[in-house]
């Protein structure tokens, strides 16, 4: 060892000397081994704000059912337990300092002062529960400290595990009352009487439509004025022949519906290589994200993220799938620039594509776009919707099994289903806003359609086409029937929807208010039934 290297190795010792002898003797040599306080998925990360104020989430917040025990994450001492804002905390130092807490407990089972070991519980979970670490007044990332052995040297009197004077009860609580404010509890709780106030209004507009849906003289005038609406749009002829193969060159991105899964879906029924699309040239959307597995796509879109799905994920938020399907539609387009880009869309998928067009307008991407048709879309809500809005659970569980006939089996509580309820937030909203002009936009709908009833297909402003399928299976049939290809063909070939004859139109008009009117004195009936 030369003299350079020598000296620096005695200032070492030195220095390290003097700290050991300032600092307390169990911080100075005790290993700190910490633990998650639950075995439970984190629901929230830690997300260091940007300022002292400002949004984040000094800790974790975990996803776990109330009333689960939570242990103390290391040795120490409870320096606090109660109530902060009409919620209970419990906050532990430990010997290298630092303190954890325990936050949004639905019951303490711990006084200050005591002695806790590692493992050892300290109270009962409530809704949210929050586990956070500070040192001093810096909060750290728990996730961190988990697995760690850590030999920490700090000059604090070990007599500092309890805060000596009122005050130092007070500043505990300010920073739990933090913690309070600051995990978003409060601003969640806010939009959860938000969402119960919103949902109280849609069932008594649910209500109000159904009883008006009731009267015989509505349905008559309403089927008088799509009849009319229908005889005056443009049309063509039968004998017309429809263009040779009119999406050669383009992507289509198919949008399953309700219930369908990365497997098994009606909308790929539809004659994709009639129309002109090439095999490689269809991607459908995922409902778990990004498009499904396909090994029939070109290397380019193949390229693009794929996710299997199941039923299940067709039930959830239909904005977040707006969302979701935009963004795959950016990723086509920057797979195949330049390349025309068609949505075909079946059922619920459809009011997934609608979304995607706020979206898309939003970022300014809506030229992205070639054609957008949708088949068998509940544009105007669905029926099972407002019922779903205006039974309740207990008459979820009698229309389900009635349900089951007509549509396969839905589960009428889904997120997706009280979306589509005629009166929803959701689609009071797309009746309100339309469609962007800009979008070559059609809608096909089937007379006898049991599910979606066509006169709920279409949207004012746009070209519809109606074909005379009919039946419980009719919903399901629509994407791959003949007549709908001809519709597809005229749609992607810039065409107007094929004529209808008198007779034709006149059961296109009343076919599906007459059943529509059915459906809800069934829901009249079943509600009628419930218990008060």
């Amino acid at each position: 060892m030369g003299i350079r290297s020598g000296a620096v190795a005695l200032v070492f010792l030195v220095v390290a000397a003097i700290a050991v002898q300032g600092a307390d003797p169990a911080a100075a040599g005790d290993a700190v081994f910490y633990r998650p306080p639950v075995d439970a998925q984190v629901s929230d990360p830690f997300r260091a704000p940007r300022s002292a104020y400002g949004p984040g989430n000094r800790g974790l917040t975990y996803d776990l059912a109330p009333g689960t025990a939570v242990r103390a994450a290391a040795p120490g001492r409870v320096v606090f337990a109660g109530w902060v804002a009409g919620t209970q905390h419990v906050t532990i130092r430990h010997d290298d300092g630092l303190r954890t807490s325990y936050s949004f407990l639905e019951s303490v089972g711990v006084r200050r002062g005591e002695e806790v070991g590692a493992g050892d519980a300290v109270g009962r979970a409530g809704p949210g529960f929050h586990f956070g670490v500070r040192d001093g007044d810096i909060y750290l990332d728990p996730a961190l400290l988990f697995g760690v052995v850590e030999v920490r040297v700090r000059l604090v009197p070990h007599q500092e595990a309890l805060p000596p004077t009122d005050e130092g009860l007070v500043r505990e609580r300010i920073a739990l009352a933090r913690t309070v404010r600051e995990t978003g509890l409060l601003r969640q709780a806010v939009d959860w009487g938000l969402d119960q106030a919103s949902h109280q209004v849609e069932r008594s507009l649910a209500t109000v439509h159904v009883l008006s849906e009731l009267e015989p003289t509505k349905v008559v005038a309403d089927g008088m004025a799509a009849l009319r609406r229908g005889r005056a749009q443009d049309c063509t002829a039968s004998e017309v022949d429809t263009p040779d193969r009119p999406a050669s060159g383009h992507v289509a991105l198919l949008v399953a519906g309700y219930g369908s899964s990365s497997e098994t879906a009606a909308v790929d029924d539809i004659a994709t290589e009639t129309l002109g699309y090439g095999s490689d040239d269809v991607v459908r959307y995922s409902y778990a994200g990004g498009r499904t597995p396909s090994s029939r796509i070109g290397p380019d879109l193949a390229a693009i993220d794929a996710r299997s799905y199941t039923a299940d994920d067709t039930f959830t938020d239909l904005r977040e799938h707006g969302v979701a399907l935009a963004e795959l539609v950016e990723a086509a387009a920057s797979a195949r620039p330049g390349v025309p880009i068609d949505l075909l869309a079946h059922s619920q998928g459809g009011i997934v594509v609608r979304l995607a067009l706020v979206e898309l307008r939003r970022r300014g991407r809506l030229d992205l776009l070639a054609t957008v048709v949708t088949v068998g879309t509940p544009h105007r809500g669905v029926d099972l919707g407002t019922s779903a809005l205006l039974t309740g659970p207990v008459g979820h569980r009698l229309l389900d099994p009635i349900t089951a006939w007509t549509a396969g089996g839905v589960d009428s509580d889904s997120t997706s289903v009280l979306q589509m309820g005629e009166t929803s937030t959701l689609m009071l909203e797309l009746r309100r806003d339309g469609v962007p002009d800009d979008v070559d936009f059609r809608t096909i709908g089937a007379a006898g359609d049991l599910v979606v009833t066509g006169d709920k297909t279409t949207v004012a402003g746009h070209p519809s086409a109606m074909v005379g399928l009919a039946g419980p299976r009719a919903h399901d049939s629509l994407p791959g029937a003949a007549e709908t290809t001809r519709e597809l063909a005229l749609a992607l070939g810039g065409m107007a929807p094929g004529c209808r004859s008198l007779l034709e139109s006149v059961v296109d008009a009343f076919l599906p208010r007459t059943t529509s009117y059915a459906e809800n004195a069934l829901l009249a009936g079943v509600v009628a039934a419930l218990p008060p």
